[in-house]
């Protein structure tokens, strides 16, 4: 309670503002980056000017684009979330996709995304095998295809 006996809302302003995110869909798949991840990385007013996020075409000579749409969504465990904690690199799920989308805005040269081609009678031309932070991130940001690498 507030002075007089007015309930103080900053806390709930607070807990609302870190609930705000973006929502979007990949055949279904609801996903979402909270609001404060999206201005962290500076990409209010984003617009991509290519199909794709840029590679390095030396270190990664086998890469091509494919069309997001192309991609079979990624399919968690239940309770696992799209974007999540590395163990690895020892970073947060906000700290991995904050650093993404600002390598999309600086045009940064970032890894390609793994995939698999699918078989047949596969719903899907490709299964994501590694890089479901950068699919996801390009999708959001607007990219309409993610450069890969094809794996055997």
């Amino acid at each position: 309670m507030g002075i007089r006996g007015e309930v103080d809302v900053l806390p709930y302003i607070e807990e609302f503002r870190h609930t705000l995110a973006m929502n979007f869909t990949h055949h279904g798949l609801q996903i979402e980056i909270p609001d404060d991840w999206w201005t962290e990385a500076g990409m209010r007013g984003f617009a991509p000017t290519f199909t794709a996020y840029r590679v390095n075409q030396k270190l990664f000579r086998n890469v091509r684009e494919v069309f997001i749409t192309d991609v079979r969504p990624v399919i968690r465990n239940l309770g696992v979330g799209i974007f999540n904690d590395s163990i690895e690199e020892g970073s947060s799920a906000r700290e991995r996709v904050v650093r993404i989308l600002r390598g999309f805005r600086f045009d940064n040269a970032i890894p390609p995304v793994e995939i698999v081609e699918g078989q047949p009678g596969y719903p899907y031309r490709y299964k994501l095998v590694h890089g479901a932070h950068r699919l996801y991130c390009s999708l959001a940001t607007g990219f309409k295809c993610v450069p890969i690498i094809e794996k055997r």
